[in-house]
């Protein structure tokens, strides 16, 4: 082993939070940064829209969103990333209208009610309203990430987490295991931002097991692909179906379609994000049955498309609730704890819209811990080579590994009849 490398903050995770928050102190401290799957982060599974509040379960959180929606707009622009504001539309259940309702005038998000598209025909869905906010964001995520994690690469590592060392309620040294390679390192304060990994983090730190399970909710999620040329330029909420429009090359265009099912399946505690979730052909069914049910077009339609598949794990609000989608029980739609350690802090989930209000609390929180106090560790400290750039960063949905088939193909792999 060499020896031990000291630094101000060790950040644990590489995803969009994680690099965030990196950006946000490396002006004052030395940080680096640590990932197993740098440029397959639980950020590049995102797909490219964030409400401005309108669905958010209480008025903080609902400012929260809507303040971060025009945040990452204003950035995006100036970085040149492919982003808009968006008209998103919605069919809401009177039920789900009751929660969150009140949530908008308090929190200044503007809204209309209005017919959907034409291309949809509400009458096919449960009793609603419709609704439009024009304050949404779609972008994409992979350009966003890469014009965040750029700059800092030399200080991005790729590595694991293999132990902690304790010395009373402080974390001491810290092993990483670095392509088989074990480096010590000393920090004074460390970050875990790991997204689906944070269980694993905490785990190791010797936290009780309740704490543990209560610290991260996982659940799958499967994204039903449709590009063609023909694909609609609306994005919309239709009542349980997420269907979101994202631009292509040579006049394509992509329907991303995720159904947020009635029963999520949660995980809670340690879950392998490497091993993706197995795809459940009934949920795909379901979501075809939905936009069938509102797209009186459908079936013509479905056959001009090619169709695929992503699925990945996506990292929820965390806690007991068993239902943490909406019945928060906290203000705000994250969440920072120190697990009662003095210089360790968990950040989650890793929600790719709030990774710049979380980075602002835990810069605060960092800046009251700590002055300054090393160099930015260099070619001689024993770190290996920083990742440096070319690395391949590709919205997972975008991943030229995804098999395209033929609607009449695809529906037949899937068990999907149209009734």
């Amino acid at each position: 082993m060499s020896q031990e490398i000291p630094v101000d903050v060790l950040i644990l995770g590489g995803g969009i939070q994680g690099a965030t928050l990196m950006r946000a102190l490396i002006p004052e401290y030395s940080v680096i940064l640590v990932d197993d799957e740098f440029g397959d982060a639980e950020s590049l599974h995102f797909h490219g829209y964030f409400s401005s509040g309108w669905n958010a379960a209480n008025p903080q959180a609902a400012e929260i969103h809507r303040a971060a929606a025009q945040r990452w707009h204003k950035e995006l622009a100036t970085s040149g990333v492919n982003s808009r504001i968006t008209d998103f539309h919605a069919a809401l259940t009177p039920d789900f209208l009751k929660m969150v309702e009140g949530n908008w005038a308090e929190a200044a998000i503007p809204s209309e009610e209005v017919e959907l598209p034409g291309i949809f025909d509400p009458d096919g869905l449960p009793p609603n309203r419709r609704f439009r906010f024009p304050g949404d964001l779609i972008f994409d995520g992979a350009a966003a990430y890469l014009s965040v994690s750029e700059p800092l690469r030399q200080q991005i590592y790729r590595g694991r987490l293999a132990s902690f060392q304790l010395a009373g309620s402080d974390i001491e040294r810290v092993i990483l295991d670095m392509d088989g390679r074990s480096c010590a390192v000393k920090p004074e304060l460390v970050i875990s931002a790991c997204g689906a990994g944070n269980a694993e983090v905490i785990r190791q730190l010797g936290v009780a097991e309740e704490q543990v399970q209560n610290s991260q909710m996982v659940r799958p999620l499967h994204m039903l692909l449709a590009r063609g040329p023909d694909i609609p330029k609306v994005s919309a909420y239709l009542i349980d179906l997420m269907v979101m429009h994202h631009p292509l090359e040579e006049g394509e265009g992509l329907w991303i379609l995720t159904l947020n099912p009635d029963v999520p399946k949660f995980k809670a505690g340690v879950v392998d994000r490497c091993i993706p979730p197995e795809i459940e052909n009934d949920l795909l069914c379901a979501s075809f049955k939905r936009l069938a049910s509102v797209m009186p077009s459908f079936a013509a339609w479905a056959e001009e498309c090619q169709w695929s598949v992503y699925a990945g794990w996506k990292t929820d609000a965390p806690g007991p609730n068993s239902d943490p989608l909406v019945h928060l029980e906290y203000p705000t739609p994250y969440q920072l704890d120190d697990f009662g350690l003095k210089n360790f802090l968990a950040v989650w989930p890793n929600h790719w819209g709030l990774a710049l209000d979380v980075a602002d609390d835990a810069g605060e929180w960092v800046r009251s811990k700590l002055k300054p106090h090393h160099p930015q560790p260099g070619s001689n400290s024993g770190l290996p080579a920083g990742t440096g750039s070319g690395h391949t960063i590709e919205n997972g949905w975008q991943s030229d590994e995804l098999l395209w088939h033929s609607w009449g193909e695809f529906a037949r792999q899937v068990g999907y009849h149209n009734e």
